[in-house]
């Protein structure tokens, strides 16, 4: 009888201490997530790197004469920061 009782006492704590490591793991993956955010956040900020700019680059896209459908000349900008 002392040995099943024994044996589910084992297997309730090394399932408790399985959860405790899960924790542990989400926490230090949210962690990470958290600090590559305000990472990315900082290096946004105007001011901290003044040798960067943006450039907007402005295309006209031209309508298909081999179309079924057709439209009309468009335009569009392309953003580019150096």
């Amino acid at each position: 009888m002392k040995c099943p009782l024994l044996l589910l006492c084992i297997l309730a704590t090394g399932c408790a201490g399985r959860s405790q490591f899960q924790k542990g793991y989400e926490r230090g993956a949210a962690d990470t997530v958290k600090r590559q955010y305000w990472i990315e956040q900082s290096l946004q900020k105007p001011g901290k790197n003044p040798e960067r700019h943006l450039s907007v680059y402005k295309l006209t896209v031209p309508p298909d004469p081999d179309a079924k459908v057709k439209t009309v000349p468009y335009e569009i900008a392309i953003p580019i920061v150096n």
